[in-house]
């Protein structure tokens, strides 16, 4: 019975190799956006306004940044 090739194939290092950014920005492009069309959809639903709801959602962002740095 032949065994499995338990080690992946190494690329050599002059092939084109995606790094991890390249391979995760789409989807979190993607996700950011999601989320950010149902925040709106929650502060809509609240009474907010859109340019209320948008300010609040680039504040929470500020404070984000901030807190991690």
């Amino acid at each position: 019975m032949p065994q499995l090739e338990r080690i992946p194939h190494v690329v050599p290092h002059d092939e084109h190799v995606v790094t991890a950014r390249e391979a995760l920005e789409g989807l979190y492009l993607k996700l950011e956006q999601e989320a950010e069309v149902r925040l709106i959809a929650a502060a809509l639903r609240a009474g907010w306004s859109a340019e209320e709801a948008l300010d609040a959602i680039d504040q929470l962002r500020q404070e984000d940044m901030h807190s991690t740095h």
